[in-house]
C-alpha cells in the first residue's frame, strides 16, 4: 500500500509539473476564455489545477496515518 501511494504521489507531482509546463509553452490553452479577461486572470484555473494536484502529490508522499 505504501508504494502505491509513493507512486501515486510521484506521478500527481510529474502531472502538475507538465501541466504547468504545457500552459507556460503555450501548448495547452488556459481554462477561461481570454476574449473577455485579462491574460493572467485567464490563466488562473488552470494553474490552480496545476497546483492542487501538486499539493495532492505532496499529500500522499508525506502526509497520511503517522504511526
Amino acid at each position: 500500500m505504501k508504494a502505491a501511494r509513493i507512486f501515486a504521489g510521484l506521478l500527481c507531482i510529474l502531472a502538475s509539473f507538465a501541466v504547468i509546463a504545457l500552459l507556460g509553452f503555450g501548448t495547452m490553452d488556459p481554462a477561461a476564455p481570454a476574449s473577455a479577461t485579462p491574460a493572467l486572470a485567464a490563466l488562473l484555473p488552470s494553474v490552480a489545477l496545476g497546483l492542487s494536484v501538486f499539493a495532492v502529490g505532496l499529500w500522499l508522499l508525506f502526509g497520511g496515518r503517522k504511526r
